[in-house]
C-alpha cells in the first residue's frame, strides 16, 4: 500500500491545540466576499473558497510582548496573549496544507465534466516524492460539493483526502479529511467555517471528539477548546473595549481570570 503522508489534519493537530490551551503557563475579522448565490448548472467553474476566508486577526493581542515584561498586575492578559500566539500558529499548521492545496487549483485550467462538476488536475510536491491532485467541483443550487483526491505520480493509486461543501461563494464551508496513514482512511479531523467563526474538530477513538472554535460575534470574540471527555470548555474571551477573561484549567486555580480595558488584572463581574 502507499502511503501519502504530511497530509494529516485533525487527531494530531488537534492534540497539540489541547496540549497549548491547557497546559502553558484575537480572533477578529473574518473577510467578507460576495454573497450572491451560484446558480444551478452554471456554465463555469464553481467558485473556490479564497484562502483569506480562513484568516483571522489575533491584533487584539499585539500589546501582549510588551505587557509581558511589566509587572505582575497584567498576568491573566499576558496568560490569555500567550496562548492565543501558539493556537493563532495552531490554526495555520491545520490550514496551510488543505489551503495551499486547493489554492494550486488557481493555476490550473478546469475540464467540465458530463454530470455537471468540474475537475482540477495538477502534480504538488509533499515530501520527496510527487503527488497528483485531482479535485471535483459540482455545484447543486447554492451549494458547491467538492471532493479532493491524491495518487502518488506514476500510480495507479488514489485515495480520497477530504470532502466537503461549501456555499456563499464560499464564506461558509465544511471539510471532513480522512487519516491517510491509517487503514481503511478513518476520518481524523472536519474544518467548519462560516462569515464569524472558524472550527476545527478533531476526531481520536481515545481521545472522543475535540472541537477548537474561533469566534468572531464583534465586538465581542472568543476562543473556546471542547475535549473530548466531556469535561468543563476552556475558553479566552474579549471585548473591543480591552476587557477580557479566561478560564483553563491550569491557571487561577480553574476559575475565571479577568482583565479590565486598561489590560489589567481586576475581578470578574
Amino acid at each position: 500500500m502507499y502511503t501519502i503522508r504530511s497530509l494529516r489534519t485533525g487527531t494530531g493537530l488537534m492534540a497539540t491545540a489541547a496540549l497549548i490551551f491547557l497546559l502553558i503557563v484575537g480572533l477578529s475579522g473574518c473577510s467578507d466576499t460576495d454573497d450572491s448565490p451560484m446558480a444551478a448548472n452554471t456554465p463555469t467553474p464553481p467558485e473556490m473558497p479564497a484562502a483569506e476566508q480562513l484568516q483571522f486577526d489575533f491584533g487584539f493581542f499585539d500589546e501582549g510582548a510588551q505587557l509581558e515584561k511589566a509587572a505582575g498586575d497584567y498576568d491573566n492578559f499576558v496568560n490569555a496573549y500567550l496562548r492565543s500566539v501558539l493556537l493563532e500558529a495552531v490554526a495555520h499548521l491545520v490550514l496551510i496544507a488543505p489551503v495551499s492545496t486547493f489554492s494550486a487549483a488557481l493555476n490550473t485550467a478546469p475540464v467540465a465534466q458530463d454530470d455537471g462538476s468540474w475537475v482540477w488536475t495538477y502534480d504538488l510536491h509533499y515530501g520527496p516524492d510527487p503527488i497528483t491532485v485531482i479535485l471535483r467541483g459540482l455545484p447543486v443550487g447554492d451549494v458547491v460539493e467538492w471532493e479532493m483526491s491524491l495518487s502518488p505520480v506514476g500510480t495507479d493509486y488514489t485515495v480520497v483526502w477530504f470532502t466537503g461543501t461549501t456555499n456563499g461563494n464560499g464564506q461558509e464551508g465544511h471539510w471532513l479529511f480522512h487519516d491517510l496513514d491509517t487503514e481503511g482512511f478513518p476520518v481524523s479531523g472536519e474544518i467548519i467555517w462560516g462569515r464569524n467563526f472558524l472550527e476545527f474538530v478533531g476526531h481520536d477513538g481515545d481521545a472522543g471528539i475535540e472541537r477548537l472554535r474561533f469566534s468572531d460575534n464583534a465586538p465581542d470574540f472568543s476562543i473556546e477548546f471542547t475535549p473530548g471527555d466531556g469535561s468543563a470548555t476552556s475558553f479566552i474571551r474579549w471585548n473591543d473595549s480591552g476587557t477580557g477573561s479566561l478560564q483553563v484549567p491550569d491557571y487561577n486555580e480553574g476559575l475565571e481570570a479577568c482583565w479590565d480595558v486598561y489590560q489589567q488584572n481586576t475581578v470578574c463581574q
